[in-house]
């Protein structure tokens, strides 16, 4: 078993503001103590009923929410509290995306410049060794080469 993050006590919790001076009275706790691991190589999912927490804890893993408390480590390392400058190899391997991928994903752009873009943000490569790491990419997720030519709305939602 190779750990690639662990998540330890994770806690999201959102102030509510009441009164004249608008302090603080109560929170609402989002998540509060979710504890998981995820191996390398392997895939997850992330399930449970509406309003459970389940976007908030993906988007506190990547860093689009604020954590409380708790910890998440990266390859061995706390990322939690870090600024995204000095995680940047984190935020090039561990990315999201979203429940409503048809909400998300540019309807305009095929597979491959999809997957390309956030790998532009982090890497020079050329157009072939693009192309080569985006079709890599989908054969670790069981889809056919042919996907890198289809669009957003090509694919079943379920």
């Amino acid at each position: 078993m190779t750990e690639l993050i662990t998540i330890s006590d994770l806690k999201v919790h959102y102030p509510i503001r009441s009164g004249f001076f608008n302090r603080v009275t109560d929170h609402v706790y989002a998540v509060d103590g979710v504890d998981f691991i995820i191996e390398k190589g392997k895939t997850y999912g992330l399930v449970g009923e509406s309003g459970s927490g389940k976007s908030t804890t993906g988007k506190a893993v990547v860093g689009l929410e604020k954590v409380t408390s708790g910890q998440i480590i990266y390859e061995g390392k706390d990322v939690t509290k870090k600024s995204n400058r000095q995680k940047i190899g984190y935020n090039k391997d561990v990315q999201m995306i979203f429940q409503d991928s048809m909400s998300s994903l540019n309807p305009k752009k095929r597979v491959l410049d999809i997957i390309a873009e956030p790998i532009r943000n982090f890497e020079r490569l050329s157009d072939q060794e693009e192309k080569k790491k985006v079709k890599n990419l989908l054969d670790i997720v069981g889809m056919p080469e042919d996907a890198l030519y289809k669009y957003p709305h090509e694919f079943s939602g379920g």
